[in-house]
């Protein structure tokens, strides 16, 4: 008995040693908080969580977790797996395919809540940059169910065009808006119904719905959302209520306008405000490029208004922005076209000389 109890005790101390040594050797996690003072605190330690709300870390395995406030953090270091470093480096360098294929694997090495989040909005990204929309909402989807408040929500996959959505995002979507649906599935999926004809009347009631939502986040984007009906079923939107839409958007985080301003720069347009338009979709390659599909095509549209409005400088430079930014999107042979006629010689200049 003596004997048993002592080993017992023994495989107790291993157990405490073990796991207060694990703590230690994968202390590596650094954070930079800022104090109410003002001045920085570096601490290091092991990051329990790290949510929209909150970071959680413990600094030693004897001592509670501590938590501070998202915004108060400064700077998050910690140690990746190698596939997520190299998926990391190779997006970076334009390499999207390897680097989706990084992510995946990377996905199967990461035990952190927190780290499988990044993992997957980086694969969000990956799906973005091609124009996978369906992959896009199958990976982001996740990220919010383990994190309700996620700061990933600049990368919400919702469809601001009038575009006819892909056959599978077209199936899904009405899955997505069903019943026992989440609220963020039911504005992502109402999003893609609206712009297909025997769904825009079911898009636009559950779009109605979420615009009263407790989360601000989906409260505001089916807001805006619902501004593409105004635009469609009008033939030319009232000035004030489009300098109305853009006073709505200037109030709302950064992460949360891209889109929106898509929709303002088509309601310019629609009235002719050629440079309005321009400054609007110029938003989205300027400050948002999450959804690089979009950008690309509001860079074309801003290109294309302002040759209209004949500013041929400008013009040029924004279609050569897409021809070497985004030439592997749909608008990059577009782009291309334009700007080589562009380039051509004026022949009314050419006789004036």
């Amino acid at each position: 008995m003596v004997r048993c109890s002592i080993q017992a005790a023994a495989f107790h101390l291993l157990a405490i040693a073990t796991m207060a040594w694990t703590l230690s050797a994968t202390a590596q996690d650094r954070v930079l908080v800022q104090q109410p003072g003002g001045s920085r605190f570096p601490m290091s330690g092991y990051i329990e969580d790290y949510t929209g709300r909150e970071i959680s870390l413990r600094i030693k395995p004897s001592e509670p977790v501590r938590h501070y406030p998202r915004g108060d953090v400064i700077e998050v270091t910690t140690e990746y797996t190698p596939h997520h470093d190299r998926g990391r480096k190779l997006f970076a360098s334009g390499k999207i395919a390897e680097s989706r294929d990084e992510f995946t694997a990377a996905l199967d090495d990461e035990d952190r809540p927190w780290v499988r989040r990044e993992i997957l909005a980086n694969q969000v990204r990956c799906a973005l940059w091609n124009g996978d929309y369906f992959g896009a909402v199958s990976r982001f989807i996740p990220i919010v169910q383990s994190d309700v408040e996620t700061f990933h929500y600049g990368l919400v996959p919702l469809n601001w065009t009038d575009d006819q959505p892909a056959e599978n995002l077209r199936f899904d979507a009405r899955e997505w808006i069903g019943p026992k649906a989440t609220p963020l599935a039911r504005l992502i999926g109402a999003s893609w119904l609206l712009s297909v004809a025997d769904g825009t009347v079911e898009a636009q009631g559950t779009l109605k719905k979420l615009a009263r939502e407790p989360d601000i986040r989906i409260q505001r984007l089916a807001q805006m959302q619902l501004w593409r009906i105004k635009l469609k079923g009008s033939a030319q939107l009232d000035p004030d209520e489009i300098t109305g839409w853009e006073k709505f958007v200037e109030d709302l985080s950064i992460e949360l306008r891209g889109g929106a301003y898509f929709v303002i720069g088509q309601a310019w347009k629609q009235r002719k405000e050629h440079e309005k338009g321009a400054r609007a979709f110029l938003w989205l390659p300027l400050v948002y490029d999450a959804d690089r599909w979009l950008s690309s095509r509001a860079c074309f549209e801003a290109a294309d208004l302002l040759s209209i409005a004949g500013d041929r400088t400008e013009a040029v430079k924004l279609y050569s922005e897409v021809v070497f930014r985004y030439g592997d999107t749909p608008w990059g042979p577009e782009a291309e076209a334009a700007w080589n006629a562009l380039r051509q010689p004026n022949t009314t200049e050419m006789k004036n000389r």
